[in-house]
């Protein structure tokens, strides 16, 4: 039985499929409120932020709802203020 973190888990050390799975979020999240897709490049400090700020752990990710709302909700703010372009 594979045990999931519960504990918070920085950004820097989420394994790369979960950064994927981020991302892949993220772009759906961001699509409301950016005329393009943003870049990894643009949209990975900004997902890092979002992810330390919100003291997350990878079983969060297993939640496509929360996560989009979460991310949604964490967009518009960023985008409103110039961040993700």
């Amino acid at each position: 039985m594979i045990k999931l973190s519960v504990s918070p888990v920085s950004f820097a050390e989420l394994p790369v499929e979960a950064r994927a799975l981020l991302f892949i979020f993220a772009l759906g999240a961001a699509a409301r409120y950016v005329g393009h897709p943003p870049s990894q490049s643009e949209l990975t400090p900004v997902l890092e932020t979002i992810w330390n700020r919100n003291r997350l752990c990878p079983s969060d990710l297993a939640n496509p709802f929360h996560m989009t709302a979460l991310l949604e909700t964490e967009l518009s703010s960023v985008c409103s203020a110039g961040g993700v372009q």
